[in-house]
Order: structure tokens, then sequence, then C-alpha cells
């Protein structure tokens, strides 16, 4: 991604979209209805019926990249069922994270604190004044002030926090394509950008089987 470390006007924000509880919800033993498992390289993957109208939306509104542990699989097995086959990844490592974390001074118990596989490799593949969302299941208050702290605006991104057990909903996409729309000023002003944990407050709710 970091061809596209820059902030002018009139280029979509990024998104990057995690795979594993966003994607494939990960509802245990028991599956909810409204999802289809599909067995992708021996893996059981799980996406909702309507994944790929999320996923579309999405495009409208922005740049979306994948930011998963599949890394360069993600766009030949998870893309093509969702419709996200030709779209960029941008890296994440365990060890990377931990070394860049290690290296800034931060002693172990900080660097558990925050998702370090993905959040310290943003520093360098995202510019400071670019507009993004990050919409993942595992990442936290702590990621948000670790990248505060390396000079990204919390005006600039918005982390969206998914149920890994039910995976993307249409609020997740709701509070992302919101926070695309703040440029137009048609943004609901009652959502503040940073982190956005959503709940299953109604939409999308599973129903178990």
């Amino acid at each position: 991604m970091s061809e596209r470390k820059q902030g002018s006007a009139g280029i979509k924000p990024t998104l990057l979209l995690d795979v594993d509880g966003v994607i494939n919800a990960m509802p245990g033993r028991r599956r909810p209805r409204g999802y289809t498992r599909h067995l992708i390289d021996g893996y059981a993957i799980h996406l909702h019926d309507e994944v790929r109208e999320m996923a579309e939306r999405l495009r409208d509104h922005f740049d979306v990249a994948w930011f998963t542990m599949w890394n360069d699989l993600a766009a030949p097995m998870i893309g093509p069922h969702v419709g996200l086959e030709d779209v960029p990844f941008v890296e994440t490592s365990w060890e990377r994270g931990w070394d860049i974390m290690h290296n800034l001074g931060h002693d172990s118990n900080q660097i558990n604190r925050v998702f370090y596989a993905k959040t310290p490799l943003l520093v360098d593949a995202l510019a400071r004044d670019q507009r993004w969302v990050w919409i993942d299941d595992a990442h936290s208050h702590w990621d948000r002030e670790y990248l505060e702290r390396q000079g990204f605006d919390p005006q600039n991104f918005r982390l969206v926090c998914s149920e890994a057990s039910v995976g993307l909903t249409w609020r997740d996409v709701e509070l992302a394509v919101d926070f695309a729309r703040m440029s137009t000023g048609n943004a609901d002003p009652t959502v503040p950008p940073g982190d956005t944990n959503t709940s299953l407050t109604g939409q999308n709710a599973p129903t178990i089987s």
C-alpha cells in the first residue's frame, strides 16, 4: 500500500479488511442460520449470505485492501467468494510487528496489549494524512492509542470492531461508509471517529441452529 501514501482530495479512503472473524464468521460448533459453510484449502469458512453485497457496498466507497493473517492468500482464496479477488493486501507479521515495537523501546507487556501482527506495520503502510477504516475483530483501544502516538490523527481513521462469531454485519458496513461520507458532510454526527465497537443490537443478529 506504500504507493498510496497520499491524502489528496478526491481519492477514496482506504478500507483494511480482515478475514477470520470478519469475512469468515467463527461461530464455533453451531452454525447460525443465514450463513453458508465453505471448505477452502481444508479450512471451514462461514460466509454470511449477504457478504458479497456488503463487500460491494464497501467497495463503492473505499479502496479496499486485505489486512489479514492470510496475507497474499486472501485475494485468490477468499476473494472470489466475496467479489474481492483483485484487491491488494497489506502485509501482516507477528515477527515484524514485535521487532518494530521492541526497537521503539516498548517492553513485552506494552507489545502484547497491541495487535502487534498488524498495528505497528500500519506506520509504514499508510500516510499520516490518509483517511482509512480498519474492520477487524481483534483490535482495541490499545491499538488506537498506539496509532495516535505514532502520529495518526484520530479524525482520519476509524477502527470498526466486529463480533468474531457473527462476522461482518450491515451495521459494520454502515459505520465504515458513514466515515467515508464525512468529507461530503453527510456523515452521522453522533458516530465519532477513532475506534467503534459494534454490538448485536438487532441488525444481523444471528439465529443459532
